[in-house]
C-alpha cells in the first residue's frame, strides 16, 4: 500500500468519524433537557418535557442526521475493507460480511429512525394546544406504536449486527486490540449511557449521545489500525544536499576517460 492510498483510507475514516459527531449533536439537540425539566412520562413514549424543546432544535437535528448518513457509509465501508483484509478463516469472513450488512442497514435506516423519533415531540407540540395532555399523549403514542416494528428491526439490523460483529472480531483477536475494546460498539455505549442517566445534570446528558458514541469508537479503532500499518510501511529516506551523487565517479564507471555529468 502506498502512502497516498493510506492517506485516502485515513480520510474516509475521518469522514465516518465526522458523521458520528454530527449524529451525536443531532441526538443531543432533541434529547437534551434543562437542569430541572418536567419529566412526567405519559404512556409508553411521550414526555411532557418535549413541550419545552424549541422547534428549531428538532428541525436542525433532522438536517444533521441527513448530512451524517452518507459520510457514515463512506467511513464504515472503509472499516469493512480493513476488517476484510485481516480475516482469513471462514468464521472471520462471515463476521466481516455481517459487519457489512450492519453498515448497509444503518445507511438505509438511520434517517428513518431519527425522523420517527424526532417527529414524536413535533406532533405532541402541534396537537397539544388543541386537546388536553392525556389525549395528545395518546395520539402521539399510537403514532409511534404503528411504526415501532420497522424501527426495532432496523435498529437491531444496524446497531445490533455491527456491535456483535465488532465484539466477536475483537474477542477472536482478528482486530489487534485488547479485550477492553469489546466496549467499543453502539450497544455497549448505549447501555452505559442508560446507567449514566442517573447522574446529576449535566452529566446525565451523556446518555443522549451514548449510542452514536459507540459508532465513533469503531472509527477510532480503524484509525488506530491504519496508524499501526503506516508505521510498518517502508519509508523512503528523503535525500538531502549531501546525498547528491558525485559528478565524477571513476570507481563505478568501466571507462575512466569519460566524465559523466
Amino acid at each position: 500500500m502506498t502512502e497516498k492510498e493510506m492517506k485516502r483510507r485515513r480520510l474516509r475514516l475521518l469522514l465516518g468519524l465526522a458523521a458520528c459527531i454530527l449524529m451525536m449533536l443531532s441526538d443531543l439537540l432533541w434529547k437534551a433537557k434543562g437542569s430541572s425539566p418536567v419529566s412526567t412520562t405519559l404512556g409508553a413514549f411521550v414526555d411532557t418535557a418535549w413541550l419545552d424543546v424549541a422547534m428549531w432544535r428538532l428541525v436542525l437535528s433532522n438536517l444533521l442526521t441527513a448530512v451524517a448518513v452518507p459520510l457514515y457509509f463512506i467511513g464504515f465501508s472503509e472499516m469493512y475493507r480493513i476488517i476484510r483484509e485481516r480475516v482469513t478463516d471462514r468464521v472471520g469472513k462471515r463476521l466481516a460480511m455481517l459487519f457489512r450488512v450492519g453498515v448497509i442497514a444503518g445507511t438505509i435506516s438511520f434517517v428513518f429512525i431519527h425522523t420517527l423519533c424526532v417527529s414524536m415531540p413535533i406532533i405532541f407540540q402541534l396537537i397539544q394546544p388543541q386537546m388536553n395532555y392525556i389525549e395528545a399523549a395518546e395520539l402521539t403514542n399510537r403514532y409511534m406504536m404503528l411504526n415501532i416494528a420497522p424501527m426495532i428491526f432496523y435498529f437491531l439490523a444496524a446497531d445490533g449486527v455491527i456491535s456483535v460483529a465488532t465484539a466477536v472480531l475483537v474477542w477472536r483477536k482478528a482486530l489487534p486490540f485488547s479485550r477492553l475494546a469489546l466496549l467499543c460498539n453502539p450497544l455497549c455505549t448505549a447501555a452505559l449511557g442508560m446507567l449514566l442517566q442517573m447522574l446529576p445534570w449535566p452529566l446525565s446528558l451523556i446518555d443522549a449521545v451514548s449510542e452514536p458514541c459507540g459508532h465513533l469508537l469503531i472509527m477510532v479503532l480503524g484509525l488506530l489500525i491504519l496508524r499501526r500499518d503506516s508505521r510498518r510501511m517502508p519509508h523512503r529516506r528523503t535525500r538531502g544536499k549531501d546525498d547528491l551523487p558525485p559528478i565524477l565517479n571513476l570507481d563505478d564507471e568501466p571507462d575512466s576517460d569519460y566524465t559523466i555529468l
